[in-house]
């Protein structure tokens, strides 16, 4: 009896549930089966290639942004790089370029040694000189010396004698008169130095900042250059002015005289066209504003101009202390006018 029960109501669960099916197949929702959009041919596939879903950016465009980033960044370094040099020396008590340093020239124990050394070399040259001269007097005729009385040649012997030792007291006057002419002038600085700071991304301005700055390293050495023949040439003042006694050397203390002169007082004028330059700049600044790189460009222009100075100038001092030891030798002569003997006759030696 179970048993048929249990058959029984097996068959009629399975009856029921297929009774059910239909209804339950319209109650669940059904997603609808994607299909392909067609896409009119030449058009490329949405997405990346090859069904990727981003773009790939362009080879070239990436390859041109990455050069130049990375010139960029190159001659960036390169361009704080000489402004630390040259901002460093322009800032220091050592600053060559606007003035020549006491501390750097005459007043440097280096300096002050080797002159020492060199002018007792030059007060025994003296000896040497006098008995040149006194040879001159003797063969005067036959070697046709400019020397005819040796009252010509002992006012040159004293006043040689006194060039000698006060030599590097006459070119510590002409460095500080050098000083003070270009401090009456102003506090000169670079033009168009605060322009090149490197705060623009753009590489044609940096470009253009480099060349600047290459142009004041430039002038940078060419000062450093100039302090050392300075130096050089008060260490052997002694001997440069000891060859204007004689006849026979006047050329090299001629030489001396000039290229000392020259070396001092050129820095002068540099200053003195550093101070154009950076007064015109600030006028054309004024009238426009947005040329930054027109004004770096005149900053160099005005920087070659003084890196020209000292090779215009050079052939054109003359014997720089000419005119001193001309006063001197008419003093002397006078002296000796007025203690009875005859003055000494001026030569164009003199």
């Amino acid at each position: 009896m179970r048993g048929r029960c249990a058959l029984t109501a097996l068959l009629t669960l399975i009856l029921l549930l297929q009774l059910a099916a239909p209804a339950l197949a319209q109650e669940v929702p059904t997603e609808p089966v994607p299909t392909a959009t067609p896409q009119p041919p030449g058009d490329p596939p949405a997405g990346g290639p090859e069904g990727l879903p981003f773009t790939l950016p362009d080879p070239k465009q990436w390859a041109a942004e990455v050069f130049n980033e990375v010139l960029t960044n190159l001659l960036r370094g390169i361009a704080e790089a000489l402004r630390g040099v040259i901002g460093a020396v322009m800032g220091s008590s050592l600053n060559f370029i606007t003035q020549t340093p006491p501390a750097g020239s005459y007043a440097s124990p280096t300096v002050q040694s080797l002159w020492g050394v060199i002018r007792t070399i030059a007060n025994v040259g003296l000896l040497l000189v006098t008995a040149w001269g006194g040879f001159n007097l003797i063969f005067r005729e036959q070697i046709g010396s400019p020397y005819h009385e040796a009252l010509e040649l002992l006012p040159r012997l004293v006043l040689g004698a006194l060039l000698v030792n006060t030599s590097l007291l006459i070119g510590q006057m002409a460095i500080d008169a050098n000083n003070a002419l270009s401090l009456t002038v102003g506090q000169a600085s670079l033009p168009a130095w605060e322009r090149a700071d490197l705060a623009t991304q753009v590489l044609v301005d940096i470009i253009a900042a480099l060349i600047y700055l290459v142009t004041s390293l430039l002038l940078l050495l060419q000062m450093l250059m100039r302090l050392a023949l300075v130096d050089a040439l008060l260490v052997v003042a002694p001997l440069g002015l000891l060859c204007w006694v004689l006849p026979q050397t006047q050329g090299w203390a001629r030489l001396w005289s000039s290229t000392f002169c020259g070396a001092v007082f050129s820095q002068f004028v540099q200053v003195v066209v550093l101070k154009l330059g950076g007064s015109l700049l600030t006028e054309l600044t004024k009238m426009a504003p947005d040329a930054a790189l027109l004004a770096v460009f005149l900053g160099i222009a005005v920087l070659a101009l003084t890196l020209r100075i000292p090779g215009l100038m050079r052939g054109y001092m003359g014997d720089g202390l000419g005119f001193i030891r001309y006063y001197a030798y008419r003093q002397g002569a006078r002296a000796l006018e007025a203690s009875g003997a005859r003055a000494p006759r001026q030569t164009g030696g003199s």
